[in-house]
């Protein structure tokens, strides 16, 4: 089995900004790299990826008429920037 033999999994970023931190913006590139140290030899087929990027808020707004609460309101909103699969190693199946 190959997941027994996995020991370490990382996916880092190459940064655009001087921070060093992973923040993208809309048409941005993103590029990096997957590392995967397994701890005896494997056998690999396919190696597939699936890179997702979406935003969710909630907050909740009341208002007062004078000292009680007239009412109060939920809102939600969640955008998806980015979804995205690709096989790395392997076919399209």
């Amino acid at each position: 089995m190959v997941l027994g033999k996995v020991k370490n999994f990382f996916v880092s970023y190459d940064c655009l900004n001087d921070s060093n931190v992973p923040v993208f913006a809309s048409g941005d590139f993103v590029s990096g790299r997957v590392i995967i140290e397994v701890t005896g030899e494997i056998r690999v087929k396919s190696l597939n990826i699936h890179a997702k990027g979406l935003a969710k808020v909630r907050w909740t707004e009341s208002r007062n008429a004078g000292s009680n609460t007239a009412y109060t309101q939920n809102f939600t909103e969640e955008v998806e920037y980015l979804n995205h699969r690709d096989v790395l190693i392997g076919h399209d199946r």
